[in-house]
């Protein structure tokens, strides 16, 4: 799909940023524990209570044109949940919707970042489209179509607070190299 790799984190905190709709700081502090703690992005900000889902899921769709879809009133077919491992789909919380062909339609829970949806088109010879989705949504349909996603979803927990006890992970360079590359993406493409 056509400007997937458009898809990452730091493009969506300078949207946000420019949008002023989230402190500064707050963005800052979300792209430090998801480089340092492998937490999504999108979930540090949804559950630090600095905007819902739904609201950055509007930013999501508006800003990347991207429909919005509301998995669970989709009727998933049996053989697409098996088109994908089931251990990518719940570290990365994407639901398959549909296989036409060699195009897999899957829900990303807000934000997916390219790199993952590249892994999946590269493994499965095929193109993928996203539709935004809510974090919660994806969660809820993800434990209907697999019937050990509630007990994996324990064990993370268990692994994610471990992590955080260890404290900051070795990101073998300075994470504000992020900020000066999108600074230059933006000023390149400012002109």
């Amino acid at each position: 799909m056509k400007g997937i790799e458009k898809l990452t984190s730091v493009r969506l905190a300078e949207v946000l940023s420019q949008k002023n709709t989230i402190p500064t700081d707050a963005i800052t502090e979300a792209l430090y524990t998801q480089d340092q703690f492998g937490e999504p992005f999108v979930d540090v900000l949804v559950s630090s209570d600095h905007i819902t889902e739904w609201d950055l899921a509007k930013v999501m769709v508006e800003h990347f044109q991207l429909p919005f879809v509301m998995a669970s009133n989709y009727d998933i077919e049996m053989d697409v949940k098996n088109r994908i491992p089931k251990q990518f789909l719940f570290k990365h919380m994407l639901v398959p919707l549909d296989v036409f062909d060699d195009a897999i339609t899957v829900v990303m829970p807000i934000l997916t970042p390219f790199e993952v949806l590249n892994k999946i088109q590269n493994e499965n010879n095929c193109e993928v489209f996203p539709y935004v989705g809510l974090i919660s949504e994806n969660k809820k349909v993800l434990s209907e179509l697999f019937d050990d996603f509630k007990e994996w979803m324990a064990q993370e927990k268990s692994n994610k607070e471990q992590r955080k006890q260890q404290g900051p992970r070795d990101a073998g360079g300075d994470w504000m190299n992020m900020f000066d590359d999108a600074d230059a993406a933006v000023r390149d493409s400012l002109g």
